[in-house]
C-alpha cells in the first residue's frame, strides 16, 4: 500500500472497498444502497429528498440483476478532465462490486495518478467500449441535489437563495483554505442552522473544513479488520485495515 506516488491516493483507495467495511459488521447485514460522502461535504436540505429524487431519475435504487454492475456519481463542473467528482457515490452493495474492483484495479495499475477521477475516467472508457465489461459508471446532473464552494464570494451567495441544495462541497483540500474564517464561519452557521449558543461553544471556522490528515498508523487501527489478498503484480491488495 506504500506504492503511490502520491500519498493522498492510499486514502482515496479505501473508497472501492465499501462493500466490504459492510460485510465486516453483522449488525449492517440488511443494508442494501448506500451513499458515501466526502469528508467536505454538507447537507444543506433533507436527505430523503436527495435519495428520492436520484432514485426516481436515475435508478440508484433499482439496479437491474441481469446486467451491468453501476455506481453513481455526480458530473464534475470545475474539470474538463474529469467525467465525474467522486465526493459522493451512490452504489448498491451486491451491484456494485465489480465497478469498485474495476477502479481500485486501475487505480493499482496507474500508481503515478494524482487523482481517483483519473482511475475512474479509465473505468468508463473501457466500459464504453466493451458491453461486457460489466460496470457501467453513471454521472448525474447536479440541479439542486448538489453545489460547490467553488469561491468565497459564490459561498456567501448560496446564503441569500430560498433554500439550499442537498448537498454542499466544501473543497477543503483546495478551496476553502483559501476563505476567511468569518466568512467560513457565517456560512457552515447557517447552513447547520446553529443558534448563537452553539456558535459561541463550538467556534466554528477553518477547523471545520480543513482537519489535519489522520495519520497512517491510527487509521489502521480504527478500521475493521479484513483479509489481505495478494496481486499479481506483488503488491499487496489493501483488503485489511486492522492494527
Amino acid at each position: 500500500i506504500g506504492y503511490f506516488y502520491d500519498e493522498a491516493m492510499k486514502y482515496k483507495r479505501y473508497k472501492t472497498l465499501i462493500p466490504q467495511y459492510f460485510d465486516s459488521e453483522p449488525d449492517l447485514d440488511e443494508i442494501e444502497h448506500i451513499y458515501y460522502m466526502d469528508i467536505d461535504m454538507m447537507m444543506g436540505a433533507p436527505f430523503q429528498s436527495l435519495v428520492n429524487g436520484l432514485d426516481e431519475k436515475y435508478g440508484t435504487e433499482s439496479i437491474p440483476s441481469d446486467g451491468n454492475d453501476k455506481i453513481f456519481m455526480f458530473s464534475d463542473p470545475l474539470s474538463a478532465t474529469y467525467v465525474v467528482n467522486s465526493g459522493f457515490i451512490a452504489l448498491d452493495r451486491e451491484k456494485s462490486r465489480r465497478c469498485l474492483e474495476s477502479w481500485r484495479k486501475e487505480m493499482d495499475a496507474n500508481p503515478g495518478f494524482p487523482k481517483d477521477q483519473l482511475s475512474l475516467n479509465e473505468v468508463f472508457e473501457k466500459s464504453g467500449e466493451d458491453e461486457n465489461y460489466g460496470c457501467e459508471i453513471v454521472p448525474m446532473e447536479h440541479e439542486n441535489y448538489l453545489r460547490y464552494t467553488v469561491n468565497e464570494s459564490f459561498m456567501l451567495n448560496m446564503m441569500d437563495e430560498e433554500v439550499y441544495p442537498n448537498l454542499i462541497h466544501i473543497y477543503n483540500s483546495c478551496k476553502a483554505e483559501k476563505f476567511s474564517e468569518t466568512s467560513t464561519e457565517l456560512f457552515v452557521s447557517d447552513v447547520l442552522m446553529l443558534s448563537e449558543e452553539e456558535k459561541a461553544k463550538h467556534g466554528y471556522g477553518k477547523a471545520v473544513i480543513t482537519p489535519s490528515k489522520t495519520d497512517w498508523e491510527s487509521t489502521q487501527r480504527r478500521l475493521p479488520e479484513l483479509a489481505v489478498e495478494e496481486e499479481d503484480d506483488g503488491h499487496e491488495d489493501l483488503t485489511y485495515f486492522g492494527a
